[in-house]
């Protein structure tokens, strides 16, 4: 199922999905450094949404939750710290083709049972919230706060001859966020370019798992379409030695796809759980030649985390 899954996502191509709101540096001066500040809002706004986003929306197999401590019904917790390798075009003065950032998210999330389902699973219904916060954007680059919400839906229950299976949906915010550094609002930085944006993500995602003894495996696939919100780039224009800020709204629309897997061990209280997953990548602005300046915007970026989860 796994598999299928990630087949008929695979086959949209990245370079189509890419949708730069309006032409922002067409028609400007110093369009080279424009497409590169366009070209870092493009690939930054994915990369960090899958810092806050990661893969399974809630930690471990649905079976492994640890011991119930009874204060709050049909509800689990989850504390996660997630992390991921970004590569991002170098907005620095002057431009040095690749940067590697390591942003960080700390969430807090819950699943609490709504409804059942039938005897098998099919239905069974989890209401999905969390809340955190965003590090490490870059130079220049703010703590953001992360908020979400959701739902899961069972297709199958784990049993001893059969793994669980879960369709899940969520919409998330990220921001703001910042990345690069120039002469733009408020002050007049080192860099050459500069990105302000927030980031708006629906995700979807389908997970398999099954206990092995004290060992929950799963794995699944995901789908996430990611839009900025109040997006903004600035560049340095003039000649170099004299340079002019210039800024434009800047506003993108891009889906990428995932795919993931959790190893989940049982202690006494909790379940510790680890994930490592891989996000496609994307595809070039106009007036961007990917490689050119030494970074390629189709190449993915790699993310991982780890949790501790309760049943409340």
């Amino acid at each position: 199922m796994i598999t299928a899954a990630a087949v008929v996502l695979a086959a949209t191509p990245a370079a189509a999905q890419l949708e730069p709101s309006g032409a922002p540096c067409q028609g400007q001066l110093a369009t080279t450094r424009c497409s590169l500040a366009l070209q870092a809002l493009a690939s930054a706004a994915p990369a960090f949404g899958i810092v806050a986003a990661g893969g399974n929306p809630m930690p471990g197999v649905e079976g492994t939750r640890g011991v119930t401590l009874n204060l709050v019904p049909k509800t689990s917790a989850s504390l996660r710290v997630r992390a991921a390798r970004v590569h991002l075009p170098d907005l620095g003065a002057p431009p040095q083709g690749e940067r590697s950032l390591t942003p960080v998210a700390v969430e807090l999330g819950t699943a609490t049972r709504l409804h059942e389902g039938q005897a098998t699973g099919f239905g069974a219904l989890d209401l999905l919230l969390e809340g955190g916060i965003l590090t490490g954007t870059g130079e220049g680059g703010r703590t953001a706060a992360v908020l979400g919400v959701g739902g899961r839906v069972a297709l199958l229950r784990e049993s001893f001859a059969a793994p669980g299976a879960a369709l899940s949906g969520m919409f998330r915010h990220v921001g703001p966020l910042r990345y690069g550094e120039s002469c733009m609002i408020p002050a007049c930085g080192a860099g050459v370019g500069q990105t302000d944006f927030g980031v708006d993500d629906f995700s979807a995602r389908l997970t398999v798992g099954k206990r092995v003894g004290p060992v929950g495996l799963l794995g699944g696939a995901g789908w996430d379409r990611f839009a900025t919100t109040h997006g903004r780039i600035a560049y340095l224009g003039g000649d170099g030695f004299e340079p002019v800020a210039a800024t434009a709204a800047a506003d993108v629309h891009d889906s990428r796809w995932s795919a993931f897997v959790n190893v989940s061990r049982n202690l006494l209280v909790a379940s510790a759980v680890a994930e490592v997953g891989w996000m496609s990548g994307g595809s070039a602005v106009d007036g961007y030649t990917s490689g050119a300046e030494g970074f390629d915007p189709g190449q993915g970026t790699l993310f991982g985390s780890i949790a501790l989860r309760v049943q409340l």
